[in-house]
């Protein structure tokens, strides 16, 4: 009975250690958060979400969505530090997006409070300050698709662990490597049938 107990339990801690892939992006789950303290401002009902590493399964354009922040001074970094969406410096609105191009992999990003000048951009680095929250399709991009995943990042600045300080939510469109092939190789084809036709 205790060996069948022990494969269950292996079982069940196999599956929940699974990465949850969405599209061309990929969660490896490394923890739930139960949400405390306030409520979650930005995303209606949000009660937990689950700590993580974001990965990119192939090249792709990556989007980060601005949805909503609860604290007056947050900031998202992406790709080795670039600062997008600098609340404090300017007024980031919801629906604003930025893109990109990311290689396959752990995607480098995170976020930070005010006056980071150069935050640990390594999604590494922020298990347990940014949880993964579940979208029921009602936060979606601009093309109406739901986000593959919403994003909150919790501060150090309040005692409250709601995860609603900077919240986005991301996606992402692959880049395939034959696509500029195949661009130069239609402009070639475009050229060679022009130069039949005039002679």
């Amino acid at each position: 009975m205790k060996k069948l107990l022990l494969a269950v339990s292996l079982a069940l801690a196999s599956t929940a250690s699974q990465a949850i892939t969405i599209g061309q992006l990929s969660l490896a789950p490394a923890g739930d958060v139960v949400f405390s303290g306030d409520t979650h401002d930005v995303i209606s009902g949000a009660t937990g979400g689950t700590y993580g590493q974001l990965s990119a399964t192939q090249d792709t354009l990556f989007t980060v969505t601005f949805i909503g922040k609860e604290a007056a001074n947050a900031n998202f970094y992406i790709s080795n530090g670039v600062q997008v969406a600098n609340t404090s410096t300017t007024t980031a609105y919801a629906g604003q997006s930025f893109s990109f191009n990311v290689a396959a992999g752990l995607i480098d990003f995170g976020f930070g409070g005010s006056g980071t000048a150069t935050p640990a951009s390594n999604l590494t680095n922020f298990i347990g300050t940014i949880a993964y929250i579940p979208n029921n399709g009602s936060y979606v991009d601009a093309s109406g698709n739901p986000f593959a995943f919403l994003i909150g990042f919790n501060d150090s600045g309040s005692p409250d662990g709601d995860y609603d300080d900077y919240v986005v939510g991301v996606s992402a469109v692959p880049v395939p490597a034959a696509l500029p092939l195949l661009a130069s190789a239609l402009g070639m084809f475009g050229v060679a049938r022009r130069r039949k036709t005039l002679a």
